[in-house]
């Protein structure tokens, strides 16, 4: 049968919503069949045909229900095709606490509603879902009253799911920057205009009211003192500038002293999507305990360096009283170039202020005062970094074995030899650090041979600042002295923050 024999030519297209809304057998509800429908019902179920919008339509006292492809595709298979023609409020019974009300709303003539973003659970495929809807209730006139409600809506879940996962990812960025242990700061506009600071930017310059004032305003005390033409020069060019250990007489309370700072801080231009700088962003670190500490280390090297080399030159003064008249004028020379190499060992270990040195400097320069090279002395291995502690403690150990080689052992006759190795292998869990001192071609070392302070003072130091068991021995061939320690050793075990 066509549609303009039932009356139902209104109800032509609407796609697959269409079909089933004419092939309704609407003559046994309570608004029978579509010829009787009231004209304002019929032009709105056409519009809700053949519209691309989500729309649902209540009618009459019973609510029955009206929706097309748009809002089929917001239903599970719990209300779909079985909502066509349904009462509403047996539909939507475990929703109707809160979509109630609003019908009751409308059919009572009091107007439309608007809801946007708003919470309406519903159940898809056998679970409950939390869906956030944005939709409006709006009357269908009936003779001079309100016939039926038209809902036009919007599933806008994963919208709201977006801006919520957003939402989260600024608290966390602006969590992140107010507990960054560097200070920070947002500049907006070519006058510097506080939007944002972080605790540690609080901390230095002090807590003020910083949002929507200027740089200048907040901190006078920096005019003259060079920051203001950095900050125009970086939003002006859009290159960045970067400061190391740059001094800053910082004023932390209002109208209170001010103090001398150091800071390390870098300057990064903002900008907007049309490439043009809209801002600065500030961060960095007070440097100032660190450059403090630098300064006061670099004269304690420097005193330590004067005292020394005066008490070597103190030496070399009662040498020459000592030895003068002697026939042996090569004694004095020999003499005095030993003083010299000591003060350049000296100068290794004070050099520096990240308390570090090489191992090789540190083995040639203790050994050096013997003269011994060639055949005589072998030095073999990587040029590793070692903590002062360690390098301290293997210069003493290295002195009271090259005396005793000297006076007793290998480098007593002019056969005897010592080899030198060091070398760092890679473990499977840790490096491992290897050392040996090995005399060979020397006189026989007697077996009853007691430990002596010199062979003491040698395991003391090493076992202490290397952390490990160090085995002398007394070989036929002559003195070994050996260890091995986790390579982790080798570094200061609390080494200065600067």
């Amino acid at each position: 049968m066509s549609t303009r024999d039932t009356g139902q030519s209104f109800l032509a297209g609407g796609g697959e919503m269409g079909i089933l809304t004419r092939a309704f057998d609407w003559s046994k509800s309570s608004l029978g069949p579509p010829h009787s429908w009231p004209q304002s019902l019929r032009l709105t179920v056409r519009l809700m045909l053949n519209s691309g919008h989500p729309m649902l339509i209540f009618w009459g006292p019973d609510l029955i229900q009206f929706y097309n492809d748009a809002y089929r595709a917001t239903l599970g298979p719990e209300r779909h095709p079985s909502a066509l023609g349904q009462r509403g409020r047996e539909c939507w019974e475990e929703i109707w606490d809160i979509i109630g009300p609003l019908i009751d709303f409308v059919m009572a003539g009091k107007g439309a509603t608007w809801h946007e973003d708003s919470l309406v659970p519903v159940t898809r495929h056998g679970q409950r879902r939390d869906v956030w809807w944005t939709f409006s209730y709006g009357p269908i006139d009936l003779e001079g009253k309100v016939g039926g409600v038209l809902v036009v809506c919007n599933d806008v879940t994963e919208h709201h799911l977006a801006r919520e996962t957003l939402a989260n990812q600024a608290r966390h960025l602006e969590l992140l920057f107010e507990q960054a242990p560097g200070f920070m700061a947002v500049l907006r506009g070519p006058d510097h205009i506080y939007e944002m600071t972080n605790a540690a930017y609080k901390t230095l310059v002090g807590d003020r009211d910083y949002i929507g004032k200027s740089v200048i305003e907040i901190v006078p005390e920096a005019e003259g003192q060079g920051f203001f033409h950095l900050l125009d020069q970086v939003y002006q060019t859009g290159q960045a500038h970067v400061g190391k250990r740059v001094p800053f007489a910082l004023r932390p309370v209002a109208g209170g002293p001010t103090k001398e700072t150091f800071l390390d801080f870098v300057y990064q231009p903002i900008r907007g999507v049309d490439g043009e700088v809209t801002g600065i962003f500030v961060e960095g670190h007070d440097t100032t305990v660190h450059v403090r500490a630098e300064q006061h280390l670099q004269l304690l090297n420097d005193e330590l360096k004067h005292r020394v080399k005066n008490t070597l030159a103190m030496v070399g003064a009662i040498a020459s009283q000592t030895l003068r008249g002697s026939s042996d004028a090569d004694k004095l020379q020999a003499f005095h170039q030993r003083l010299g190499v000591f003060a350049k060992a000296h100068d290794i270990l004070t050099a520096t202020t990240w308390a570090t040195a090489h191992i090789r400097d540190v083995v040639q320069t203790t050994l050096a005062p013997h003269g011994f090279e060639g055949d005589r002395l072998r030095i073999n291995g990587p040029n590793l970094t070692i903590g002062s502690k360690q390098a301290i403690s293997l210069t003493l150990a290295l002195h009271e074995l090259a005396t005793n080689a000297a006076k007793y052992g290998a480098w007593t006759p002019s056969s005897g030899r010592v080899d030198i190795e060091w070398s760092e292998t890679k473990g499977s869990e840790a490096s491992i650090f290897s050392f040996s001192w090995e005399e060979s071609g020397g006189p026989p070392v007697p077996t009853s041979r007691k430990q002596g302070f010199g062979s003491q003072l040698i395991e003391r130091v090493l076992e202490a600042d290397f952390s490990c068991e160090v085995k002398v021995t007394y070989d036929s061939g002559g003195l070994a002295c050996r260890f091995s320690t986790p390579s982790e050793n080798l570094r200061p075990v609390n080494p200065p923050p600067f």
